[in-house]
């Protein structure tokens, strides 16, 4: 069960839109359509050594109540950053769900 008073953390979620023009040119845009509260569980970073190169990813976990309308292809803002949603563990019984984000690296 989620308690109102944990839900300090606001998540911005952006659905992915492609639209085609008459000559058949696809652009894609995003549209903010939820704003949601949650509780912040997990920070996790890794440092990877692949081909003398280091990538460096952030890895966060929310829990927050549950929507149905959140997808995995969705882009999320948090403090000013753009994540992407790796999973999510839906508990409908307990109305809840488990949200983890990776940061995009632009």
């Amino acid at each position: 069960m989620v308690f109102s008073g944990n839900l300090t953390e606001t998540l911005k979620f952006y659905e992915i839109v492609e639209t085609q023009s008459a000559s058949g040119f696809k652009t894609n845009a995003e549209h903010l359509y939820l704003t949601i509260k949650a509780e912040r569980l997990k920070n996790r970073e890794n440092y990877v050594v692949d081909a003398n190169e280091l990538f460096h990813s952030v890895e966060l976990q929310f829990r927050t109540r549950y929507r149905k309308h959140v997808k995995e292809t969705d882009i999320v803002e948090y403090e000013g950053e753009r994540y992407r949603v790796i999973s999510i563990d839906a508990y409908r019984l307990d109305d809840e769900m488990i949200i983890k984000i990776e940061k995009i690296n632009e």
